[in-house]
């Protein structure tokens, strides 16, 4: 048996094996890449790649010898970050990689509830022709919550569409007011003059919930929520509520509280709602951008660099 130390690959990188190999030995990284857990040697781990899989303490501890987690994937936390500090475990992410996928998905989930495309696409398909009118987003009030890279890049596109910018966020982005952008800071008076509200914040113990009953009920009747983040930052069951009493117009939801949704969730009966499976950042082109930045994050961890780390 080999005695090379190995780089653990527990997720779906989505692309094919080979490109991953092929760039691992480009960038000169001396591991054994193992694809399949049952085949990895737990003491010879000194590399996990992961996309969403939870790592507890649980699953961690088996691997005596881990040195660094590379998150492939721009959210880390379902990795346990106490475990990975104590043990001096280093945490990589890939912060940057699909930016202009997820905006684009934030852009057509909102087109695609303002003018009904997917009901449009069924009474075509059931041989029926009248419709009634959508609503334009041009000139309309545009939320960015969370202005960070994704949110000010879709923020751009808003703006370009005509569209009026306001956000609210824990820290202000002067890329954000370049482009025109008014902070609102009162989480209330800024759900309730926002036509449209596009989430882009991460899920932690401070997001965790954020938008409850009190933010959807300040919100217009008009007004919808579109969310390409992450699913905890909203308080689903409130949401659903919200939808059901028609409290706002609607909703493009690309994330969920539970992944994949369960089958008797009330959202799927809803039909102001337009979703997708989590799939803002599942582009060919995201998706082999990640793979090359998490072959580096590997080769920085090697040098000793720390760009991308996060723990």
């Amino acid at each position: 048996m080999s005695q090379q130390k190995q780089i653990l690959i527990i997720d779906d990188l989505l692309i094919p094996k080979q490109d991953f190999e092929n760039s691992a030995k480009k960038s000169n990284l001396d591991y054994e890449v193992i694809w399949d857990e049952k085949r990895a040697t737990p003491d010879k781990v000194e590399v996990i790649v992961t996309v969403l899989k939870k790592l507890g303490k649980e699953y961690l501890q088996q691997f005596p010898n881990l040195k660094m987690i590379a998150v492939a994937f721009t959210g880390y936390d379902s990795v346990d970050m106490e475990y990975c500090k104590k043990h001096g475990i280093a945490i990589y992410n890939v912060p940057k990689y699909s930016t202009n996928s997820v905006v684009e998905l934030a852009i057509g989930l909102t087109i695609a509830v303002l003018r009904e495309i997917t009901y449009g696409n069924k009474i075509i398909r059931n041989e029926k022709w009248s419709f009634r009118p959508g609503i334009e987003l041009f000139g309309k009030t545009v939320g960015i919550m969370g202005t960070g890279e994704i949110g000010v890049a879709t923020a751009r596109i808003f703006k370009a569409s005509g569209c009026e910018v306001i956000g609210w966020s824990r820290s202000e982005n002067d890329a954000f007011k370049a482009l025109g952008g008014m902070y609102i800071s009162d989480k209330q008076q800024f759900f309730a003059t926002a036509d449209i509200v596009s989430v882009h914040l991460p899920l932690n113990k401070d997001t965790e919930g954020i938008i409850d009953k009190k933010e959807l009920k300040a919100m217009k009747k008009t007004a919808i929520l579109v969310n390409t983040a992450r699913g905890g930052v909203i308080n689903e069951a409130e949401l659903i509520e919200a939808l059901e009493q028609k409290e706002i117009a609607g909703a493009g939801l690309d994330v969920f509280e539970k992944e994949p949704i369960d089958s008797n969730n009330r959202l799927l009966k809803l039909d102001n709602v337009v979703l997708t499976p989590h799939v803002a950042y599942k582009t060919e082109e995201a998706l082999n951008r990640r793979m090359e930045v998490t072959v580096k994050n590997i080769a920085d961890f090697r040098d000793g660099k720390k760009d991308n780390r996060v723990d």
